[in-house]
C-alpha cells in the first residue's frame, strides 16, 4: 500500500489540510536526513539475517513491537499532550547506541527547522525553544507527535501515518543493502500494514513509566554497526 492509499483511505473521515501536510511531513522526500540511517538494518544484512521476503517481514514484526514502546510511543504521549522535557529525557535515555541517539537529534533539528520555515504550530514551536534554552535535547520522534497534535489531523491517522513512514523507509533501505526485489521489499511492507493500527493503539495506551523498553538485538546490532569495516548509513 503507497501513502497515497493511505490518504484516500482516510480522506473521508479527515481535514484535507491535516491529512495534506502529514504526507508532507512523513514523505521519504522531506529533508531530514532518514535515508542516512538505517536504524541496524546494514548490520542484519551483511550477517545475512535479512536476507529475503519473509526474513524483512520477520525483522518488521520485531522492529514494530520494539516501535510502539519507543518511537511509536514517544510520538503518541508527545501527540496526547504529555511533559515535553520528562518524555525528552527518557527518550535520550532509551536511545544507548550513540549514533541512534545522535541521528533522532539531528533529525529532529532538521524537521523542526524545514518546519518552522514553512509555518508550524505552537506546539512544535515550543519544543524548538525548549530544545535552544538546553531544556530538551530534541528528538525526532516527539517532534513528530507534536508535529501530529499542531496539524489537526486525527492523531490515530497521524500516528499510522507516522508509523507507515518509518517501516517504508526500512524496506527501502533493505532492498538496496540485501539487494531485494522491489516487489518483494513492497510485499512485506504489505504484510506487516494490518499491524500498524494496533501498535497505533497500544502506544496510545501506553504508561509513561513503560516507555524505553529495549529492543536489545536492534541496540547490539546498532553498535556493531558504529564498528562496521565499510559502510553506506550512518547507523
Amino acid at each position: 500500500m503507497h501513502i497515497i492509499t493511505l490518504m484516500k483511505i482516510t480522506m473521508s473521515t479527515e481535514k484535507l489540510p491535516g491529512i495534506l501536510s502529514l504526507l508532507q511531513a512523513f514523505d521519504s522526500l522531506f529533508p531530514v536526513g532518514a535515508f542516512t540511517m538505517s536504524n541496524g538494518m546494514e548490520t542484519y544484512t551483511q550477517k545475512n539475517i535479512v536476507s529475503d521476503r519473509k526474513s524483512l517481514y520477520d525483522y518488521l514484526v520485531s522492529y514494530l513491537y520494539s516501535m510502539k514502546k519507543n518511537d511509536l510511543g514517544f510520538a503518541a504521549k508527545a501527540a496526547q499532550g504529555q511533559d515535553i522535557p520528562e518524555l525528552d529525557e527518557i527518550c535520550t535515555a532509551s536511545k544507548i547506541p550513540c549514533e541512534l541517539r545522535e541521528g533522532s537529534r539531528k533529525m529532529c533539528t532538521r524537521f523542526i527547522k524545514t518546519q518552522l520555515h514553512i509555518g508550524s504550530g505552537p506546539r512544535l514551536e515550543r519544543y524548538a525553544d525548549m530544545i535552544e534554552k538546553n531544556r530538551c535535547t530534541g528528538h525526532y520522534c516527539i517532534a513528530a507527535g507534536l508535529y501530529i497534535a499542531d496539524s489537526g489531523a486525527d492523531i490515530n491517522t497521524g500516528l499510522q501515518v507516522f508509523c507507515y513512514s518509518q517501516l517504508s523507509s526500512l524496506v527501502n533501505h533493505a532492498v538496496k543493502l540485501v539487494p531485494l526485489r522491489q516487489n518483494d521489499g513492497q510485499a512485506a511492507l504489505s504484510d506487516i500494514l494490518a499491524q500498524i493500527p494496533d501498535a497505533v493503539s497500544y502506544s496510545l495506551s501506553l504508561e509513561v513509566n513503560r516507555l524505553g523498553i529495549s529492543g536489545f538485538g536492534f541496540d547490539l546490532r546498532s553498535m556493531q554497526h558504529e564498528k562496521l569495516y565499510s559502510r553506506i548509513y550512518i547507523s
